[in-house]
């Protein structure tokens, strides 16, 4: 079925004052971070003669990972995507161990639990928009708790001493300062997505007003704002009423699914004849209308092309048309007004009406 979208007037790619910066997706951003974080952390480590082996490992592991999750065979990347979050946890769980367990007094050391505290912040908020809140809330706590639980033989083995690693402060700034990011994220991706619930609700709504059930068209209310919208611009062209002749014989006959179907027809046949930039709308139960940019169709051809596709399942398929182009200070009813008496005079006199 050829799409009964409304597709007057055009709109631009993206909102006037936006760059195509505004376009980028944030998610799919995030999903780089990994490998371009792992990347400069290699480089730093063998720059300053510190690529321990585990670490160099851990940051191997990691560019590997996205490497593949972003670029590898198209059946192995979905898979990867879906785990990234955890596994990346994972790794930075590691490196934390290793920081505080397996290499304490490394020069590197410091710098990296440093960089899992950081990318650990980076992760929360990755899950929190790729996951729902809940599934994202339960493994960023879990995290923070694995995090805390590991940091408490140290903490104790280090009690009383004041570096920013050491002793209570290190569990209790965790917990404060994770925990608070990760309550916030929560609400915040609560509230997403209730209000992504309440935009499709009044996106539902705004469809049932404007949108004509039978053959998926705009209806009469979705023309009036767009002929609002086109007698205070610049557009040029005209406007078209039809009226499908025979309808109520066609009800009469063979029934009311048989002139369902012969609307249904007429529709899809001004969708795919209107053009790229036409519009093409049901204003009531036998009448459409057409609007038609310079340089398109005309309205009689259209009408005439698709009539005859028509008459291929309905034979007495007819329809009647008359145009009218606006006139500079007419209101929207006005020029609608015209139009249809256009075609009304078209009916009575068998041709063409202006």
């Amino acid at each position: 079925m050829p799409d009964l979208s409304p597709r007057f007037p055009s709109q631009p790619e993206f909102e006037p004052g936006q760059t195509p910066l505004h376009l980028l997706d944030p998610v799919r951003l995030l999903r780089w971070v990994p490998l371009f974080s792992a990347s400069a952390g290699l480089v730093i480590l063998i720059a300053l003669r510190l690529a321990a082996p585990p670490y160099v490992a851990l940051l191997v592991f990691v560019m590997v990972y996205s490497g593949l999750a972003l670029a590898g065979p198209p059946f192995a990347r979905g898979a990867l995507l879906v785990h990234a979050g955890r596994v990346y946890a994972v790794i930075l769980l590691l490196a934390w161990v290793t920081g505080l367990y397996l290499l304490p007094g490394h020069p590197a050391t410091g710098m990296v639990r440093l960089a899992v505290l950081l990318h650990l912040t980076t992760l929360y908020v990755s899950l929190f928009m790729q996951l729902s809140p809940l599934a994202a809330a339960r493994t960023a706590a879990g995290t923070l708790a694995v995090l805390v639980l590991t940091a408490l033989p140290h903490g104790w083995r280090t009690l009383g001493q004041t570096g920013p690693f050491d002793g209570v402060t290190l569990p209790v700034t965790l917990l404060v300062a994770h925990g608070a990011l990760i309550t916030v994220l929560r609400l915040f991706s609560s509230f997403r997505d209730q209000l992504a619930h309440s935009q499709g609700r009044a996106q539902a709504l705004h469809e049932l007003a404007h949108r004509d059930a039978l053959t998926g068209l705009p209806n009469r209310r979705a023309l009036e704002l767009a002929l609002e919208g086109t007698v205070t611009g610049a557009w040029a062209g005209q406007l078209a009423v039809i009226d499908v002749d025979g309808l109520k014989g066609v009800n009469d006959r063979l029934g009311h699914a048989a002139g369902d179907d012969l609307l249904r027809r007429f529709a899809e046949g001004f969708a795919g004849q209107a053009g790229e930039h036409g519009g093409v709308y049901r204003i009531s139960g036998d009448e459409f209308a057409l609007l038609l940019p310079d340089g398109a169709l005309s309205a009689e051809t259209i009408v005439e092309t698709v009539t005859q596709r028509v008459r291929a399942s309905h034979p007495g398929a007819a329809a009647s048309v008359g145009t009218a182009r606006w006139r500079a200070g007419e209101a929207a009813d006005a020029w609608l007004s015209r139009a249809d008496g256009a075609m009304y005079r078209h009916k009575r006199r068998g041709g063409p009406g202006r």
